[in-house]
């Protein structure tokens, strides 16, 4: 992995930005790398097989946001289904009016905490993906924002799927 510039004094709107360029850098490779595995195990695993796919995607930038002082800010529960070490299943929406069968759209939030476990903002990770076989219609996408409170990031969401 190329170096990756990220400081411990970040605001969300710097990490976003690395990480919305590790992903740029990264979805397609990784995609293509294991795409016949991936469309292999579809049938039987359904939607879980995308989780497969951002298990090698997502982990070496969240490392590297880690090591740097940054984690989830919500603690885990027992039940939580956690993908990829920091996308948590009950923090994320999906809804069929957003796109079709072939090009379904989940957002999944991380409220991000610094070193002094002080909130500095989301980020919200947007996954567009099939129902029917295994496909990303489009590159995952990353957006950072300030919010941190669960009504703002919901409403967030649903403010940016309604302007499709």
């Amino acid at each position: 992995m190329q170096t990756i510039e990220i400081k411990p004094e970040m605001s969300i709107e710097e990490l976003g930005q690395v990480v919305s360029a590790y992903l740029k850098d990264h979805w397609e490779q990784i995609l293509l790398e294991n795409i016949e595995e991936l469309k292999k195990l579809f049938p039987e695993y359904e939607d879980a097989t995308y989780g497969m796919y951002l298990d090698k995607l997502i982990p070496p930038i969240w490392t590297e946001l880690e090591k740097n002082g940054f984690q989830s800010a919500e603690q885990r529960k027992e039940d939580d289904f956690v993908i990829a070490g920091c996308l948590n299943f009950r923090n994320s929406i999906e809804k069929a009016k957003w796109g079709n069968p072939h090009h379904e759209m989940r957002v999944f939030w991380i409220v991000i905490e610094n070193q002094y476990r002080e909130q500095i903002g989301t980020f919200l990770f947007e996954l567009s993906h099939s129902h029917v076989q295994f496909d990303l219609p489009a590159p995952p996408k990353l957006i950072p924002f300030k919010g941190t409170e669960r009504r703002e990031i919901t409403e967030k969401i649903l403010q940016l799927k309604e302007n499709l």
